[in-house]
């Protein structure tokens, strides 16, 4: 009797270890995907970051060419 409530027991305890494993590769597979959308989304900020630098530059670039037609007689047009 002995022998058949501790087999019992540790059916048990095997079925909870299972679990709680499952458990575990389930939290690790979503940490894995988390950290896959975030480098997702790093990537396309530094991408978006650059594309704003660029016309930042453009439009800076722009202003000074802008600013020096008034060598040439023309006007001098304040864009700022």
């Amino acid at each position: 009797d002995n022998v058949n409530q501790l087999e019992t027991q540790f059916e048990k305890l095997r079925e909870d270890v299972i679990s709680k494993l499952k458990e575990c590769s389930d939290c690790i597979k979503s940490a894995k995907q988390l950290c896959h959308e975030a480098t997702e989304t790093t990537t396309i900020l530094e991408n978006k970051l650059v594309n704003v630098s660029n016309e930042e530059k453009e439009w800076k670039d722009i202003k000074i060419k802008l600013a020096t037609t008034s060598i040439q007689g023309k006007v001098i047009l304040d864009v700022g």
